[in-house]
C-alpha cells in the first residue's frame, strides 16, 4: 500500500490541497494537460487561484474573456496561445487579445454564468471593485457582463417554461452524443432543459445584483429576472 493510501482523511485533504495550490501557481489551465485556460475551471478554483497567486494575473485572465466576448454577448469556453491552437475547434480571434485563440462550445449554457461567479469571487477576495470600470471596445466591463447575462436571457431562453436551455450532454456537460466532434449545436441536437445551467445562472444573477452598481431601474429589472427564474427552477 502507498504511504498516500495510508493517510488518515484530513492529511488525504490537505495533500490535496497542497497538489492543487502547486498547480494553480502554474498557471490557470485545467491541468498539465490542457493548454486552455476554460472559464468554467477558472471559476471552480478562484478562490485558491485567489490565495496562492497575485491578483494580476488574475485580473488579465478575467479580462481576456471578455476581450473575446462575442457581438450577442455570449462568452467563450477558453483561449490558447496562438501556437498552440491545433486542436478540433472553431477557433475565434480577437484584436482585444492577439496573442490569443479562443473556443466555445455552443452545446454549453454555463459560460456566461461561470464568468459572472468568477469576477464575483474575484471581487470579493482582493477588493478589486475597480475592474468593472476597465474598458474594453469602449464599453466597460460592468455592462459586458451584464451583456453576458442577455445573452442568456436573448438566446437560450424557453418562455414556455421560464429556463433556460442546452444541448444533451455529457462528460463535463460539453459532449453531445449526436456528433463526431459533439461540441456545437447541429440540427441533430436534442435541447435540454437542466439543473445545472439554470442554478448557475440563478447564482450569476445573485452575485451581479450583490456586486454590481445599478440605476433603481436596472436592479429591479435582474431582481425580477432572478425571483422568476427561482420560482420556475
Amino acid at each position: 500500500m502507498s504511504a498516500f493510501c495510508q493517510q488518515s482523511v484530513p492529511d488525504v485533504a490537505d495533500s490535496v490541497a497542497d497538489m492543487a495550490e502547486k498547480l494553480i501557481r502554474k498557471g490557470f489551465t485545467a491541468g498539465d494537460a490542457y493548454g486552455e485556460v476554460w472559464i468554467r475551471d477558472l471559476n471552480t478554483f478562484m478562490e485558491v487561484a485567489c490565495q496562492v497567486n497575485d491578483r494580476i494575473p488574475i485580473r488579465k485572465s478575467l479580462l481576456i474573456f471578455l476581450q473575446f466576448q462575442q457581438a450577442d454577448g455570449g462568452i467563450l469556453d477558453g483561449y490558447i496561445s496562438k501556437t498552440r491552437a491545433k486542436g478540433g475547434y472553431n477557433y475565434y480571434y480577437s484584436n482585444f487579445a492577439p496573442d490569443y485563440a479562443g473556443h466555445k462550445n455552443t452545446v454549453e449554457t454555463d459560460q456566461e454564468s461561470s464568468l459572472i461567479q468568477a469576477v464575483a469571487k474575484y471581487i470579493k477576495l482582493t477588493a478589486d471593485t475597480g475592474i468593472l470600470k476597465e474598458t474594453i471596445g469602449g464599453v466597460t466591463v460592468h455592462q459586458r457582463l451584464s451583456d453576458a447575462m442577455h445573452f442568456l436571457l436573448n438566446q437560450r431562453f424557453d418562455y414556455q417554461y421560464g429556463l433556460i436551455w442546452g444541448a444533451t450532454t455529457a462528460d463535463w456537460g460539453d459532449v453531445q452524443p449526436e456528433h463526431r466532434w459533439g461540441v456545437e449545436i447541429d440540427a441533430n441536437t436534442h435541447k435540454a432543459i437542466d439543473i445545472y445551467d439554470n442554478a448557475m445562472f440563478l447564482i450569476a444573477l445573485n452575485d451581479f445584483l450583490a456586486f454590481s452598481t445599478l440605476t433603481a431601474k436596472d436592479k429591479e429589472y435582474w431582481t425580477v429576472v432572478r425571483n422568476k427564474l427561482k420560482q420556475h427552477i
